[in-house]
């Protein structure tokens, strides 16, 4: 076997080993998932409290490249404080206590460091969208099902977004956000949460509602794609491929959940407006 071939079998046997890696992971965590949302209450916010601290901790170690630094600290101790809050259903509180921790995060930081702006929008990025999501499963109308909705939207999406790439593959979106998306992987998306959202809607708010669904799915999907592509322009521009290895075989949470932010964001933004309206 020449070089050429051993390192083609090499190449081969990782990506076996990293897709062996991804499905154990996913078998494990999806249930874990799944009981938080169905039971909710103290439960959910304790699991969405843990996974926003470790992205803190992720977003702050990547962009001041350094470990537990006082930007960290405050962070994580104003994601800890916001979630107790809201935990309580004192959501306005939560909210000020996340934007008030991002701001003396801020202040940690030395002026001449560029890294500050990215600190300043750790709470915006991070924070406050894990406060979303327990606001949508805690204090809105059938959050349970909205909330099951959104994941099962988002989970397609990657899905769909993970096939159609791998097997249609094609023309890459732009080397400058990343090399290995494309815009198959993109339709791919779509598509999924078009799919899960017009097969999942009906279940949850009866059989009327299959064309909402899909509606929801395409916006959902279309968000969760961009979320994706969203962290992959700010990995590359700081160098590095997966944020962390906390999820063996998915990279960090905020790898796993890049797509989970975006979608969250665009799925409460449009119930906080219809309960205004």
């Amino acid at each position: 076997m020449n070089g050429v071939e051993h390192e083609s079998v090499n190449n081969g046997a990782q990506k076996l080993r990293s897709l062996a890696l991804r499905v154990i992971s996913s078998i494990i965590l999806i249930p874990i998932v799944v009981s938080a949302i169905h039971f909710g209450e103290r439960g959910f916010t304790a699991l969405v409290a843990f996974l926003c601290v470790v992205m803190v901790f992720e977003w702050t170690r990547m962009v001041e490249r350094k470990e537990f630094s006082p930007a960290f600290y405050v962070l994580a101790g104003g994601a800890a404080a916001a979630m107790f809050a809201a935990s309580s259903g004192k959501f306005l509180l939560a909210f000020a206590i996340a934007v008030t921790g991002g701001a003396l995060a801020w202040l940690t930081v030395p002026k001449s460091s560029d890294a500050r702006q990215w600190v300043l929008a750790t709470s915006l990025y991070i924070i406050v969208p894990s406060l979303a999501l327990v606001w949508l499963r805690l204090d809105a109308e059938q959050g349970r099902s909205f909330t099951f909705l959104l994941f099962l939207i988002v989970w397609a999406a990657d899905i769909g977004a993970f096939i159609f790439g791998k097997l249609i593959g094609g023309p890459i979106i732009s080397h400058a956000l990343s090399p290995s998306k494309t815009w198959a992987g993109i339709g791919g998306g779509v598509c999924g949460g078009i799919l899960a959202g017009a097969l999942a809607a009906p279940f949850f708010f009866g059989s009327e509602m299959a064309l909402a669904g899909a509606l929801l799915g395409s916006g959902l999907g279309a968000s969760s794609v961009l979320g994706d592509l969203a962290e992959s322009r700010i990995k590359r521009n700081f160098g590095v491929k997966d944020i962390s290895s906390f999820i063996p075989g998915h990279g960090g949470v905020l790898d796993r959940l890049d797509g989970m932010i975006f979608a969250t964001i665009a799925m409460t933004g449009v119930y906080f407006v219809y309960m205004l309206l």
